[in-house]
């Protein structure tokens, strides 16, 4: 094991949060089928969680999906596929301050150093010194495996890691062994005639097409864009 991997796993260094503040109380339950939440409250909790971990790769309009996702389902798992420098695990772990019982967050990176995006010694830089798993290998494997383990339990997947067609019709399959399952996608903006990656648009096309859903939500006002879909 490289230097760089065992300081991911030991979360050397500190994290790079200001101190967490008083936060308000959210006044909402979960009153139907389809995604409901206090759109005011939760705006209020978005931008607190901007503070920390600013807006980049995710957006206001992305922030506040994810945080309707975890506050309508209060999940006791987050399975997030695709660390990277360890934002949007953060997040899950930022949005947990506004629960009784925040979920437990694994997260989820192949580490591949020769991929051109691989942060070096940034990877994981946002959870470090959190109560965040973190997991080396292929998100679908160690995904399937997390789901064995904590087999029950109310779960949200987050898919924000390998963005080919194939790997997330792979992923996106897990969402079929939850009870009342839901999973948001990163990078799912389409325009056509780009030279976007469309993988993620792609297979969610082709989920839906095989798939019953109760409900989907699209953020595409512009990249990256984001996709919540909740199975009927």
């Amino acid at each position: 094991m490289n230097r760089l991997l065992k300081d991911w796993f030991r979360g050397s260094g500190k994290a790079t949060a200001p101190p967490r503040r008083v936060k308000p109380v959210l006044h909402h339950d979960k009153p139907g089928p389809r995604i409901e939440v206090n759109a005011w409250d939760t705006s209020n909790v978005v931008r607190a969680v901007a503070e920390i971990v600013g807006t980049h790769p995710y957006p206001y309009n992305e922030l506040m999906l994810m945080a309707t996702a975890y506050f309508y389902h209060r999940p006791e798992l987050v399975i997030d596929i695709g660390t990277h420098q360890g934002k949007s695990a953060r997040i899950w772990h930022e949005l947990g301050a506004y629960v009784d019982t925040p979920a437990l967050v694994h997260t989820i990176d192949l580490f591949d150093q020769s991929h051109p995006e691989f942060p070096g010694k940034d990877v994981g830089r946002c959870i470090r010194g959190l109560p965040v798993e973190q997991h080396v290998g292929d998100g679908a494997e160690v995904a399937s495996r997390l789901l064995d383990e904590h087999a029950g339990k109310v779960t949200l997947l987050f898919l924000d890691g390998d963005h080919s067609f194939d790997t997330v019709v792979k992923e996106l399959e897990l969402v079929t062994r939850i009870d009342d399952g839901a999973v948001l996608l990163h990078d799912t903006f389409y325009q056509p005639g780009s030279g976007y990656n469309h993988g993620p648009y792609e297979a969610v096309n082709d989920f839906l097409k095989r798939h019953a859903v109760e409900q989907v939500i699209h953020q595409n006002l512009g990249l990256p864009g984001m996709t919540y879909l909740k199975l009927a």
